[in-house]
Parts: C-alpha cells; sequence; structure tokens
C-alpha cells in the first residue's frame, strides 16, 4: 500500500529518471544541429502529456464503469472493488505528481527563457 510519502519518492525518482534521459537525449541532438535547451523542453512536454494520460488511463481502467463495461459488453468475469479502485489510484498518482513535477520544471524553463532573451 503507497503512502503519500511513497507517492512522492516514487514521482520523484521517476522524474529523475525522465530528466537524465531528457538530458542525455538533448545533449546527443546537439551534434544533429539542434538547439538543447528547446529540444530539452519538447522532450519535457511529450513527458507531462505521456504521464497525464497514463494516470487517467491507469484510473478510468478500474473505475466502476470500465468493470461494469467489460463484463456487460467483452463478458469478462471481473467484479468492482472500491478497494482495488482505491490501489490502483494511489499507483496512478506516481505518474500524475511525476508529471505535475515536470511541468513545473517546465514553467521554470519558459520563465528562465524568456528573461534571458527578453
Amino acid at each position: 500500500m503507497l503512502t503519500f510519502r511513497g507517492i512522492v519518492d516514487r514521482s520523484i525518482r521517476l522524474v529523475l529518471v525522465l530528466l537524465a534521459a531528457d538530458f542525455i537525449l538533448g545533449y546527443g541532438l546537439i551534434f544533429a544541429g539542434y538547439p538543447f535547451v528547446e529540444t530539452f523542453g519538447d522532450f519535457m512536454l511529450l513527458e507531462v502529456a505521456a504521464l497525464f494520460v497514463l494516470a487517467g488511463l491507469m484510473d478510468f481502467s478500474s473505475s466502476l464503469g470500465a468493470v461494469q463495461f467489460r463484463r456487460t459488453i467483452l463478458h469478462a468475469h471481473q467484479e468492482y472493488s472500491a478497494s482495488k479502485h482505491k490501489e490502483v489510484e494511489r499507483k496512478a498518482s506516481v505518474f500524475l505528481l511525476g508529471g505535475l513535477i515536470i511541468f513545473l520544471g517546465l514553467v521554470v524553463l519558459a520563465i528562465y527563457l524568456r528573461a534571458k532573451f527578453v
């Protein structure tokens, strides 16, 4: 069972891994002629979108409506469980918080670039 501390820890680890990958990709694309900061920001924006969508899909997949849909249309033998839904919500919150942290970093990067080039 994930606690608030566990969610924050996992989110920070996820963010650090993704930002390290962004840094490596952005630095590698310098040799192809792409500017580092803009490429880094683009990767961050794509990751924010992917993390938000992933968190939403995780939460939706265990919701009452999705379970009833699978039972009715797909003839699945899964029953809705509020406790299972709550656990999946906690797991999805790791990705949601990670996306929020990266988004805030992207806002800071945009403010920095705005102040630097104006």
